[in-house]
């Protein structure tokens, strides 16, 4: 359900995207900004279907799909499917190392895209750090509170002694 959401929002900021070029700039900034961006519209589009159909695929599937954008030699594609939900720490921080690397132009969709999900992984990675963080603290207090009981214990068996 919250790749679903995810993915309908990837989408939904590309179609703002798109509306905000069509209605709002004028016609001649469109021409500078196509030949100004690396990447077009099209190729972020492809890159959200693609990423749908990994984020819905088995593991067997997942697993050729990324095997074919990286025989594709397509860098980017590899790192946002490594950035998908559900992926370990260290292909997330791979995607991360790679995504933040990319010179981006702010007036291009494709960059854009990119920056949101460049800060959307760090975040990931954050909430990660965050939650590691978290158990080893629950585990201390665990320690802590199994030790408590041991030592309750003992003197409850030493009265009982006396």
């Amino acid at each position: 359900m919250r790749q679903l959401l995810l993915c309908t929002l990837m989408m939904l900021l590309a179609g703002c995207q798109l509306l905000e070029r069509s209605v709002l700039r004028p016609a001649a900034s469109d021409n500078v900004q196509t030949r100004a961006c690396d990447i077009d519209d099209a190729q972020v589009i492809e890159w959200l279907n693609y990423e749908h159909r990994y984020i819905s695929s088995t593991l067997e599937q997942k697993r050729k799909l990324l095997i074919d954008a990286e025989r594709r030699q397509q860098r980017t594609l590899h790192a946002l499917l490594l950035s998908t939900p559900g992926q370990s720490p260290e292909q997330l921080r791979r995607a991360l190392e790679y995504l933040s690397t990319l010179g981006t132009r702010s007036s291009c969709s494709s960059s854009q895209y990119i920056e949101v999900r460049t800060r959307q992984l760090q975040l990931q990675l954050d909430l990660l750090e965050q939650r590691q963080t978290l158990e080893q603290q629950v585990d201390e207090l665990q320690r802590q509170v199994d030790a408590l009981t041991d030592l309750e214990r003992q003197i409850t068996r030493q009265r009982e002694e006396h």
